[in-house]
């Protein structure tokens, strides 16, 4: 057919002759307000993923400016028919066809308006999924986790022994014990198994990097061919672990970024294909599912991996997404699941102390993952308590019992009617600070939305992003907000403060310019305006991608400066995170038995010998630097036992220390009892290694640690302090003349650099007469119905060991004088000999009774010999429990 081409000035003089020139010609580039037609705009929806047999949906909306929608047409574009089912309200509803791999259908929509006009089609994807048989599985580590396993599980993921590092440590040493255990397990109790991890860039064989790239790929041919002859029918493999946050330091010997920007992850790939052509070939990787843009960079290596054929299943980790909104994780597996593969919860753990809190999660969580069509597995990642990876993720009690949420776990995967009642109601504790400040740390956020909680702040913040903090108990005199961030190169972002809801205005807004990088932490401090009661705080991230890296948000009296402290969770209250069992064996965990202050303690139990609590002060502490340090320990020992208090310090080029710290031999059963002293690291010291630990405690014993401190001098944070003693370390500050010579004159007391079991100097007790003894009035500053620990040091110069005994002196008002032993003697208040020229810490306690009028309180020193004719004090506390 031919068809004519008219001019555009011919074609309006045609109409124009044909006596039509009031027409207007209709169509979607008409303008609303006249009386053109506008076409209307059809909306099929977002995009499904379902399971084959499964009733769908598809809910089309249409729209028009200049009138009104009269009709829906649904029509089906592609993939396999199905019968479609159509109202007048723009709903289509369809059974999804049987299938037994994944498969996509389209659906169009067009809509029609009041004017005879179309819209343009709008299409919708539905990918059917086969129904998948799910499985609940275990990360397994430790011997006893097979003991009871059978009776929760049906899958064994070996969390460490399947990674080349503990294979093959040492080149051409191959270990399987550990391996070999797990998987004949699985067979021998028909349970699935997956094999963790062929490829990562943790945790491999440290002698690797001393090679060639092509001997490296020798290697990890070798590597791979000895896992199959091993295990020549695996069912599930974890190719690659974090290719996008921790490629390995081999990657060049599988081909570098090549062509693809990946050509070393489809080497791998490739590898596993040819060598376990049965077995379902996994990637697998973290922050995919609490972050959207992580998900599109996984989405695009799947990509990859999918158009060679390489891939048959999506691994996505599950630790960090507790603050996580099940809404978000849900918008990420949709998207993960358009790809048509399988995808596995590989690493779930909730680290919840609050055992309502961990279960209300695990249930929010696991119905997400148990209940998409896309999901295959989900695997626990450890289950014993002391024995998870992360210290509150347990499920199973240390005595056997079964933690609420695993309660839940039971009833909910056995398909019981109600299960809810397992779930205990979880009220949050809220957030209060002192009467001076509160410091939010931001990682501990309740809920958040397009952010990662991070080791020690919240990262990946974007604009619209946000975080809250539920029922935040705000002070009237607070007048001052500080956030302390980083924030590498690019425009400026900031914070808003929302209080109580989302859509609040702001309360505050504070600008969060460029500092020297996104790890370069500063602080800015802007006016509040006091308010009173508990709050919801609200920060939302405004105006640019990556607006900043937040450590802590503070609000409070102008000045008003915390307690400085390296260990990051040493009141644990939230979990043991940064601690380690230590050489010594044993479990760690929180614990809500004993607390010596808040609700939680760390218990370190189940212990043989040697450390049994460790934390690693390596990259916090400096040289030419002093930390005084401070722990509260508690066990459940029938009798006394030592606790030391001990540092391994190893500086570069020197052999390493080993420096106890504070010791004591008769740490009463379950007492809390104080240790204090000083880490001092030397000025020509290059810190390979530092070390904080707790030993010398006999195996068995159930031992409780709480209010760890150790203080950075130097942090322009001020030590808050509740020492009744003034300058208990003798550095000065107090003059030593707030000390007398009681009861009689005679002995001098002057502070010394001689010897100082802490810090530089102490309070030297020197020309000893008879009846002069140091003493400390404390009259002023103790009050009636209240107990006091008491911790201190001591050395003497001798020459034989000899008993240094504190006593203290209470006079009631109406009442008799009364003397008491409170530190250096045993429990029948036999005085204890010390070894000369060493320091011993000392420690004790006493009360004042509620009914007593102090007229004196005084603590003394006694018993020691005149033939000791020199003694030294260090490190005095006396604090209100």
């Amino acid at each position: 057919m031919k068809t004519s081409l008219f001019p555009i000035a011919a074609l309006s003089l045609a109409i124009a002759a044909a006596g039509c020139t009031d027409r207007k010609i209709k169509g979607p580039d008409a303008t609303p307000g006249t009386d053109n037609n506008a076409a209307p705009v059809a909306e099929a929806g977002p995009d499904q993923v379902v399971v084959a047999g499964s009733n769908v949906t598809l809910v089309g909306v249409g729209s028009d400016v200049d009138g009104s929608i009269t009709s829906y047409n649904w029509s089906q574009a592609a993939g396999a028919a199905v019968t479609l089912t159509t109202d007048d309200s723009g709903k289509a509803s369809f059974t999804a066809p049987a299938t037994e791999e994944s498969v996509r259908l389209t659906f169009e929509l067009r809509v029609n308006d009041d004017g005879g006009a179309s819209s343009p089609a709008d299409a919708v994807t539905v990918t059917v999924l086969p129904v998948l048989d799910k499985f609940f599985g275990v990360a397994t580590e430790h011997a006893d986790d097979y003991t009871q396993l059978t009776t929760w599980f049906d899958q064994i993921t070996p969390s460490n022994a399947g990674k080349w590092g503990a294979v093959e440590s040492t080149r051409d040493v191959m270990d399987w014990t550990d391996l070999d255990a797990a998987h004949t397990f699985a067979n021998n109790n028909d349970l699935g198994f997956k094999y963790h991890t062929l490829f990562w860039g943790q945790q491999q064989p440290a002698w690797l990097t001393d090679l060639s790239a092509e001997e490296q790929l020798e290697e990890i041919k070798e590597w791979v061919a000895a896992v199959k002859t091993r295990y020549p029918n695996l069912e599930m493999i974890d190719v690659v672990n974090e290719p996008l946050n921790a490629p390995p330091t081999y990657k060049e010997a599988l081909g570098g970024e090549g062509n693809t920007g990946w050509d070393w992850l489809i080497t791998a790939f490739e590898l596993a294909r040819e060598a376990f052509p049965e077995s379902t070939l996994i990637l697998n990787d973290y922050n995919i599912l609490s972050l959207e843009a992580a998900t599109e960079d996984y989405l695009a290596l799947i990509e990859l991996l999918q158009e060679r054929e390489l891939i048959d299943g999506i691994g996505v980790q599950a630790h960090f997404l507790e603050q996580s909104l099940a809404a978000d994780i849900k918008d990420n597996l949709d998207r993960l699941a358009t790809t048509g593969l399988p995808i596995y919860i590989s690493e779930l753990d909730i680290n919840f102390a609050d055992d309502a809190r961990h279960a209300n999660k695990l249930r929010e969580l696991f119905t997400v993952f148990w209940e998409h069509p896309a999901v295959a597995g989900v695997t626990h990642w450890g289950y014993r308590q002391g024995h998870t990876w992360r210290s509150e993720a347990w499920l199973l009690a240390s005595d056997g019992s079964e933690r609420a949420g695993l309660q839940w776990l039971n009833c909910y995967l056995a398909e019981e009617a109600e299960c809810d009642h397992l779930v205990p109601e979880y009220t949050p504790a809220g957030w209060s600070g002192s009467d001076d400040l509160i410091t939010l740390e931001a990682e501990l956020y309740d809920e958040g939305h397009g952010v990662q909680a991070g080791d020690s702040a919240v990262v990946h913040a974007d604009v619209g992003d946000w975080i809250v903090f539920k029922d935040v108990a705000f002070k009237d005199t607070w007048d001052s907000f500080s956030v302390n961030y980083a924030k590498g190169p690019g425009n400026t972002g900031g914070i808003s403060i929302r209080l109580d809801s989302l859509e609040n205005t702001d309360t505050l807004q504070v600008p969060l310019p460029p500092t020297n990088g996104w790890s370069d932490f500063q602080t800015s401090t802007v006016e509040w305006t006091p308010l009173s009661g508990s709050h919801d705080v609200f920060v939302r991230f405004n105006e640019v991608s990556g607006v900043g890296n937040i450590d802590w948000l503070r609000f409070g009296v102008a000045g008003a400066k915390p307690v400085a402290n390296l260990i990051s969770n040493g009141d644990f209250e939230q979990s043991a995170e940064g601690w380690g069992a230590g050489w010594g064996g044993g479990a760690l965990s929180t614990s809500a038995e004993y607390a010596k202050t808040g609700n939680r303690s760390l218990l370190a139990s189940d212990f043989s010998s040697g450390a049994y609590a460790t934390y690693d002060l390596t990259e916090l502490v400096e040289p030419g630097t002093s930390y005084p340090m401070i722990a509260w320990a508690l066990h459940t020992g029938a009798a006394p036992v030592q606790i030391t208090m001990v540092t391994k310090l190893a500086c570069e080029g020197q052999g390493d220390q080993y420096l106890w710290i504070a010791n004591n031999d008769e740490v009463p059963t379950q007492t809390w009892t104080k240790f204090a002293g000083t880490l001092e690291i030397p000025a020509d010291c290059q810190v390979n290694e530092a070390l904080m630990y707790f030993d010398s405690t006999p195996g068995g014993t159930d031992v409780y640690l709480d209010s760890v401190q150790v203080i950075p001098p130097s942090s322009g944070e001020e030590e808050v302090t509740d020492n009744l003693i003034q300058d208990g370390g003798f550095e000065g500050v107090v003059p030593a003349a707030a000390w007398s010579a009681w009861y009689a004159s005679g002995t001098t007391l002057a502070l010394s650099n001689e010897q100082a079991q802490a810090g530089s100097q102490s309070l030297k007790v020197s020309t000893r007469a008879e009846n002069s003894n140091p003493s400390y009035d404390l009259t002023a500053a103790v009050e009636a119905g209240a107990a006091y620990d008491v911790a201190l040091s001591v050395r003497h110069s001798g020459p034989n060991a000899a008993p240094v005994q504190l006593t203290r002196k209470l006079a009631c008002e109406g009442e008799e004088d009364d003397y008491a032993a409170v530190a250096g003697t045993d429990d029948d208040d036999n005085q204890i000999s010390l070894a000369a020229n060493e320091w011993h810490a000392l420690t004790g306690s006493f009360e004042v009774p509620a009914g007593c009028t102090v007229n004196e309180l005084r603590l003394y020193f006694e018993g020691t010999p005149l033939e000791v004719e020199t003694f030294y004090i260090d490190e005095f506390s006396v604090t209100p429990q």
